[in-house]
This record gives C-alpha cells, sequence and structure tokens, in this order.
C-alpha cells in the first residue's frame, strides 16, 4: 500500500530536479535602484520603474530563472530576488538553517504569539541565506485526512488555519520577507493534482476554502501562489473569478501572486488576468509567445506593466529593492532559534489518552524503558517533497533526549523491526518500567504528489498490539500529519500522543512531556473519526488514492495537450470535520479541539455583551486551574444559530484564547466578535448575510467538550 521504492525514487526526484534551490549565481553589489524611495509611494515607485523598461525588459522580468529567482536588471539597479520553500524553515540553502516543527504542528498550539516568534526567526534565515520570498504558509483545509500534505497545513477549519496563517505572514513581512500564502484554492487533496477540476459550490467556496486566505489579506497578506487544479473548469492560474472579481476586486489585494512550478497550461488568459509571474522558468509566458499576442492586442502592454507594478511595489514595500541579496546582519542559526524550535515543538505535540495517568513517567521510579517502532532510532523532523529540510544536524532519537531526564543507571533499549520474533526481546518489553511506540509516518510517506495511507503498515500496528499485551505501560508516540486509523489498536494501551513533525527538536521536546518537564498543551486541528467511511468528503473518494506512480504525478504537468482532467466533486458541501461530524450525530475518536493535560481546567462566569452600536461583541469568562501542576489551557468559542433561515452548520468556532495557568491560578479571558462572525455566504445576494435572532455562544475544551452557553441576540447586517 506505501509503495515505499516508488515514492523514495519519487523523493529522490524532487531533491534533485524539481525542488532543489541553487545558491545565488551571483551577489556582488549592483548600483542602488534607479528611482528611489524617496519622495514615492512604492506605487509610484514601481510605476516609474515600469516606465523605465524596455519591452524586451518587461517580458523577461515576468518569468523566473535559476527555478527559484526573479532574474535582476542591472541598468535599473534591480537586484536578483531569490525565493525558497516552505513553512517549516529555509530549504536548499548553504548556510545553517533551523528545521521548525511543520505548520499542522503550529496550528495545533493554537498560539498566535509562538507563531509570530516562530516566523520572525524563519525571516532573518531567510534573509542570511538571500532569501526574500518564502514559499508559504499553507492553508488549504484537512477535507481528505490522507492528503499527502495536510502537514503543511493548519487543519479542517478556515478560521483557525486564518488566525494562524495571518499571525505567520504578519511577523514575516514585518522582518522584510515576502510568505506567499498557497495554494489559491482548492488544492486541498494530492491525488492527480495535475489533473483534477474541484467543482464547489459558491457558498461552499466562500464559507471554508477562500476564508484562511480573506484573513490573510485582512491582515495586510502581500503575497499569493496558484494551484495546480482547475477550480470549476478554469485554472488557479488563470481564473478571472478568483483572481479578477474577488482576489482583485472584492478583497482589493494589490500584491504579489506567484504561479506554482509548472502551472500554467496558456499564454493568453494567464497574461489579462492571472499570475504576476510564472516560476520557474519563462515558457508560456515567454516573450516568445507574448510578442505575437502584443501585436494583435489580445494582450495589451498595460497587461503586463500591471504584472511587474505588483512584483515591484510588493518588494519595495518589504525593503527587498534597497538591500543586498544577502542581508550580512540577519541572524542565521542562532540558540534562540533552537529554542524557539523546542517551545514551538513542546506546544504543538497533543496528549490523545492518558488512561490511569500513566503520564507523566516519575523519572526516580524508571528503571528501564523500551522503544520500539519504525520511528525509534530517528524521529521524522518533517514530511517531505517542497517543504523537506536537508538539515546537516542529526535529529537524534529519543533514547538520547530521555538520559537526561532519567537516573543515569536506568536501562534504555532500542529494539530492532520485528523484535517481537525473539523471546529475549519479548521479556525485555514485558520488563520494561514503560515501553515507547515510536511510530506513524515519514518524509516517504507524507509528501506533495501523492497520498498517504489511512492505516499504519501491518508490522507497526502487530508492535502496538504485542507490546500493549506485554506490558500495561505501553505508551504509543505517532508522527503524522493528519488523522489515521485507530480502531484496531488504541483500546489495547493507556497512553497516545500525536507530535506531528515537530522540527529538529523533536526528541528533546517529547522527552520533557514524556516525563513532565513540561506539560502538553496542543489540541486536535483535525478530527480523528472512527473509519475513513466516516468523512463524508473520502465516500466519493477514488479507491486507490494510496497508489503512487512517476506518470500519475509529473505526467502532463504544464501540458495541456496530454491531460485528461476529472472533476473532484465537493459533494458534501459545508460538511468537512467536525462540522459534518455535528450535522450527522456521528461518533468520533477524537474530536476537533481535543487535547489533554497533565492537569485539569474548570470553567465559571460566562459573560457576553454588545457595545453601544451594537457592532462589537465582548465574551468574557473565568478559567481556572484545579489540577496538580501548571499547564495552558486553550479555550475555544463556537456559535450556533438557534432558529436557522438557511442550512448551517450545527457550530462554527470563531475565537480561541490560550491561556498559562499556575496551579490554583485563575484569569479572567476575553473574545471579541463583530455581526460578521455570525454571518454566512448568501449566494443570491453574492455577499455575506447575518440574519437577525438568537444564537448560542458556546465555549469550551473541544469541539464535543463545552463547558459554557449563553444565547445572545445579534442584529442582522
Amino acid at each position: 500500500m506505501f509503495d515505499r521504492t516508488k515514492r523514495r525514487f519519487i523523493q529522490w526526484m524532487m531533491k534533485t530536479h524539481y525542488m532543489k534551490l541553487r545558491p545565488p549565481m551571483r551577489d556582488e553589489k549592483i548600483p542602488a535602484c534607479a528611482i528611489a524611495l524617496e519622495n514615492h509611494d512604492h506605487h509610484t515607485r514601481a510605476k516609474s520603474l515600469v516606465a523605465a523598461m524596455t519591452i524586451e525588459e518587461k517580458l523577461s522580468y515576468i518569468t523566473g530563472i535559476h527555478s527559484f529567482c526573479i532574474r535582476a536588471i542591472d541598468r535599473l539597479g534591480l537586484p536578483q530576488i531569490w525565493m525558497s520553500d516552505a513553512t517549516s524553515g529555509v530549504r536548499g540553502v548553504a548556510t545553517p538553517v533551523t528545521t521548525f516543527p511543520a505548520a499542522v504542528a503550529l496550528a495545533a498550539s493554537w498560539n498566535r504569539t509562538l507563531i509570530a516568534r516562530l516566523a520572525e526567526a524563519i525571516a532573518h534565515e531567510c534573509r542570511a541565506a538571500g532569501i526574500s520570498i518564502l514559499l508559504g504558509p499553507g492553508v488549504n483545509l484537512a477535507r481528505i485526512p490522507t492528503c499527502g500534505r495536510n502537514f503543511e497545513y493548519m487543519g479542517e477549519d478556515p478560521f483557525l488555519a486564518g488566525e494562524t496563517a495571518s499571525a505567520y505572514i504578519a511577523a514575516m513581512q514585518a522582518n522584510g520577507v515576502l510568505p506567499t500564502i498557497k495554494h489559491y484554492a482548492c488544492n486541498n487533496s494530492e491525488y492527480d493534482r495535475h489533473k483534477t477540476n474541484a467543482v464547489v459550490d459558491e457558498r461552499t467556496l466562500h464559507e471554508l476554502y477562500l476564508v484562511p486566505i480573506r484573513r490573510a489579506v485582512e491582515h495586510g497578506a502581500l503575497g499569493r501562489m496558484t494551484s495546480y487544479n482547475q477550480i470549476n473548469g478554469q485554472y488557479g492560474s488563470e481564473h478571472t473569478y478568483l483572481i479578477g472579481k474577488i482576489l482583485r476586486g472584492e478583497w482589493q489585494f494589490d500584491g504579489m501572486i506567484v504561479s506554482d512550478w509548472n502551472s500554467l497550461y496558456d499564454t493568453g488568459r494567464p497574461a489579462v488576468c492571472g499570475v504576476d509571474i510564472e516560476m520557474p522558468a519563462e515558457r508560456w509566458l515567454s516573450p516568445e509567445r507574448l510578442k505575437p499576442l502584443l501585436e494583435s492586442k489580445l494582450v495589451q502592454e498595460s497587461d503586463i506593466d500591471e504584472k511587474i507594478i505588483h512584483i515591484l511595489s510588493t518588494c519595495s514595500r518589504l525593503g527587498i529593492l534597497d538591500r543586498p541579496v544577502t542581508d550580512t546582519k540577519a541572524p542565521s542559526r542562532t540558540d534562540r532559534h533552537a529554542s524557539i524550535a523546542l517551545e514551538a515543538a513542546l506546544e504543538g505535540a497533543v496528549l490523545l489518552k492518558n488512561d490511569e495517568n500513566i503520564l507523566p513517567l516519575v523519572p526516580s521510579e524508571v528503571k528501564s524503558i523500551v522503544i520500539i517502532g519504525r520511528n525509534a532510532k530517528e524521529l521524522p523532523s518533517g514530511g517531505g517533497g517542497s517543504s523537506f529540510i536537508l538539515n546537516n544536524l542529526p535529529n537524534g532519537s529519543l533514547a538520547e533526549a530521555l538520559r537526561e531526564y532519567v537516573p543515569a543507571q536506568a536501562s534504555i533499549k532500542i529494539l530492532k523491526p520485528r523484535w517481537y520474533r525473539s523471546e529475549t526481546d519479548r521479556a525485555k518489553v514485558r520488563s520494561a518500567d514503560a515501553v515507547i511506540v515510536c511510530t506513524g509516518y515519514d518524509h516517504i510517506d507524507e509528501s506533495e504528489s501523492y497520498e498517504r495511507s489511512w492505516f499504519f503498515p501491518t508490522n507497526e500496528v502487530r508492535t502496538i498490539k504485542t507490546a500493549a499485551s506485554l506490558n500495561k505501560r505501553t505508551i504509543v508516540a505517532i508522527s503524522s500529519g493528519g488523522a489515521f486509523e485507530t480502531e484496531s489498536w488504541i483500546d489495547e494501551v493507556q497512553a497516545v500522543l500525536v507530535s506531528f513533525y515537530l522540527g529538529e527538536k523533536s526528541p528533546q521536546a517529547l522527552a520533557q512531556l514524556l516525563t513532565g518537564k513540561s506539560n502538553f498543551s496542543g489540541k486536535l486541528p483535525f478530527t480523528i473519526a472512527r473509519r475513513f467511511e466516516d468523512y463524508a468528503s473520502v465516500r466519493h473518494y477514488p479507491r486507490d488514492y494510496a497508489k503512487t506512480s512517476y506518470a500519475r504525478i509529473m505526467g502532463g504537468q504544464g501540458d495541456p495537450k496530454t491531460r485528461s482532467v476529472c472533476d473532484d466533486r465537493y459533494d458534501e458541501q459545508l460538511n468537512i470535520g467536525y462540522r459534518q461530524f455535528d450535522k450527522e450525530h456521528v461518533s468520533v475518536r477524537f474530536p476537533f479541539g481535543h487535547g489533554l493535560s497533565y492537569t485539569g481546567f474548570s470553567y465559571r462566569d460566562l459573560f457576553a455583551q454588545w457595545n453601544s452600536d451594537q457592532s462589537l461583541l465582548t465574551v468574557s469568562c473565568r478559567i481556572e486551574n484545579n489540577g496538580p501542576c501548571a499547564g495552558s489551557e486553550i479555550a475555544q468559542l463556537y456559535i450556533s444559530q438557534k432558529q436557522k433561515t438557511v442550512d448551517r452548520p450545527e457550530q462554527e468556532l470563531k475565537g480561541f484564547v490560550k491561556v498559562p495557568l499556575a496551579q490554583s491560578e485563575s484569569k479572567r479571558i476575553e473574545f471579541t466578535l463583530t455581526t460578521r462572525d455570525f454571518a454566512y455566504y448568501d449566494v443570491e445576494g453574492h455577499k455575506w448575510k447575518t440574519d437577525a435572532g438568537y444564537y448560542e455562544i458556546r465555549i469550551g475544551s473541544s469541539s464535543r467538550d463545552i463547558r459554557l452557553y449563553d444565547s445572545i441576540l445579534v442584529p442582522s447586517s
């Protein structure tokens, strides 16, 4: 099912031929920009630079070179502008970099402040490496739980994804690096991504899949990347509705739009209404293809000018045109960055199950630990594909990290695969004070261009079940970018945690969490169902989703003549994730927002009140740590319309607060909402609409652990 040999080959091809970022070919100083910023706003400056370009320079500027670069124009003092993948750090550069937790782990932290600090650190390493544009973050939703790229995205809920991405983007732009939020739009699976047409209705598109991108635009995002797929019959790189009407029109986005690599399939349409720059190199927007269209007036020179103005004005706003390609003053990999990576790893892990409180391990009582499973020797730092960081630092093993927290005389052994065939190894498992199964997936299993299996490999399930039968103190630590099968084994173990991909500090983070040095505070950004078929979005999904081949992944890329486009129908409409399970009253294994702690929290004193003109609703409550140790709680606010005038989800996430609390400490937390937060997308009016009436405010520890309720009258809008 996993087809690992094929996938290893595909990963090698991606790394060596398609996604390998070469260092800048030259980094010498070029003359200062011909149009100084003084006495100009950024838009006027860009227009002046465009006016000074020849037609040849214009046509060459809207396509990339060297796979990841915008070309220099020495005559005008325009530098080379380099790009790099993705969200977890700076990929493919010669300078030392930090491998941070994957985007799904950032979403699991529910911590906007921490995410901003992490993005700031990545921005500094970008500038130190000569990178001005980062190709991320990804905000496609976890519609399909087995999407090979879910680890790059931020969960199943559009509000959570939008808030996480906005915090990341704002911090990165504040430090002079352009993030390009991706993929616009509906690239929510990797199965035949070059050959699919997402068929999605207008309301679903606006209420789910456009929400994170819209929120990012509202928070000042300046970069965007299109998708490979079609959306309702048009490719993302040339979509007149998504780019022209929505992004440039309604949202008034005046930033820069980058194509995904080899995602153009025509010349005329993208030239008139489409991306600003074709990557990785000239093909469909080449001078040879554009000149005849210019001569025939099918494309206007002003269309080309507008693209370049978007590029230059965006780069001007971030200072990219006025600094050296490589910023020698920017800090590269530092101890501070490593500390942030560790903090993010600690907050991104989620404790799913802890029966009889077998965790945390009490170090003084531990005499022997056995570590087994496919990831026992080395924990994976991240998923594969364009976000995979070739870090020159070994990630290390959990065993090495645990030695810092257990007595020196304690035995920590890593057993070989299929250990259960050896009676000697079975005896070691039976007698251990704790058995830790490090399992799940890795960068070969989870990557762009293909999906992964819902199931763990058969040998891994056998490892879990055999260990649990021999030792009740079996702990399962899962590396995964999304939901996975649990029903065949989870009732046999007492403790389960999901660590996603926690970057280079994953061993240290897990060691601290398992021994109680740190407390779990992460919560699931997606729902873990009992069966794969329980997800409405996959009921019509291809049964061969986990099969991989080079032809399926790369065949027809960028060439419409060899493509046979198939429809991917979003027939579940608004019903993805917890929205679907709430509506259908389906039992799930772990709900959206779930995550345990070593302490406990109580909620009380809910208060909700509009301001004088009913434009702002303030909601507050008090949370108390009534458990045995310090910890952080993530309070989640959901809204529910009592008497629905149209079909709406049972509840929708509209706010969250992460609050640290010492033992016995209590704090009042506050949320703010507007009438827009109660709105739905009205298809007839093609706009957002809030119906007047009573809505329920729900605050709790997860989507299915609501602690406080209140009813509030909401005015129309």
